[in-house]
């Protein structure tokens, strides 16, 4: 019979690197020793009546990391094994329950510990979601829009609920009821979304790209001001001209009159370098 071999070091690794055209990394690894003696935690997770099978249970490190994990069984049993010795903490939870209560121990080496953990169940949870992300198109370039206002619709067509995009376009709704839902979006400067259906079974979540797209009529931007002579009066029925440069060159491409107060207003002016003239004929 072959010997059966058994780990001298513990398996480490490195963090992940690129490597492009003849470019060499150098990688070092320092592995430590591999513990002579280890622990073991069972126990059973329940709803503190009943066993709940395929729970989570994971043990985490004095620093809050994640060490191993395991399912329970069909009784709701588990077990963790070849723990080294050291302070620790579990949790155990399941879709559809709340995350336990965290349970500290201790562990030497060769402890067998026995730790039952308790998970309450949570209705909301097993409640569907919406996520999703708000984009639309600059210069041909899709990007985030953050600021515009999604509304939930119920089938009778009455709002259950709102929110906003954040900055990276994201938003979400949770708690949803199964059932046939609208999604509508609206944003100052955008046209209105088309609705968008949505639907939640058996507690799913739903994820949608929401597209808006600029609305030319109040996405541009206004020139305005108040044309005065050399004595500060105010000039009425003054001609002012907008003109776009473009590579260096002037084009007129707006053109108005003052009012009796001076002032002037161009509108629906798109994205680009301007400079307004006015003049004033006897």
């Amino acid at each position: 019979m072959a010997d059966i071999t058994q780990d001298l070091l513990q398996l480490q690794y490195s963090q992940n690197f690129p490597i492009s055209g003849m470019q060499e990394a150098n990688i070092n690894l320092t592995l430590p020793p591999v513990p002579t003696a280890t622990a073991t935690v069972y126990g059973t997770v329940t709803d503190s009546t009943d066993p709940i099978p395929d729970a989570t249970v994971k043990l985490f490190d004095s620093k809050g990391k994640p060490y191993q994990h395991t399912l329970t069984d069909k009784n709701g049993e588990y077990t963790l094994d070849g723990i080294p010795a050291g302070t620790y903490t579990l949790a155990a939870v399941k879709e559809g329950y709340l995350l336990s209560d965290a349970a500290g121990v201790v562990l030497t080496a060769s402890d067998t510990t026995q730790i039952n953990l308790v998970c309450t169940q949570d209705s909301s949870l097993s409640l569907g979601a919406l996520a999703g992300v708000v984009k639309t198109l600059v210069d041909k370039t899709e990007t985030p829009l953050s600021g515009t206002k999604l509304s939930l619709l119920n089938a009778a067509n009455g709002v259950v609920a709102t929110t906003y995009s954040v900055d990276d376009g994201e938003f979400a709704f949770y708690d949803l009821a199964d059932g046939s839902y609208t999604l509508m979006a609206s944003a100052m400067g955008y046209l209105p979304a088309a609705p968008m259906a949505v639907t939640i079974v058996n507690g799913s979540i739903a994820n949608v790209l929401v597209t808006m797209s600029a609305d030319s009529r109040t996405y541009n931007g206004t020139v305005s001001g108040i044309i005065r002579d050399q004595n500060s009066n105010a000039v009425a029925g003054c001609f002012v001209g907008l003109f776009q440069v473009v590579n260096g060159q002037e084009k007129l491409v707006a053109t108005t009159k003052t009012n009796a107060a001076g002032k002037y207003l161009f509108g629906g002016v798109t994205g680009g370098e301007y400079l307004v003239k006015a003049k004033m004929n006897q």
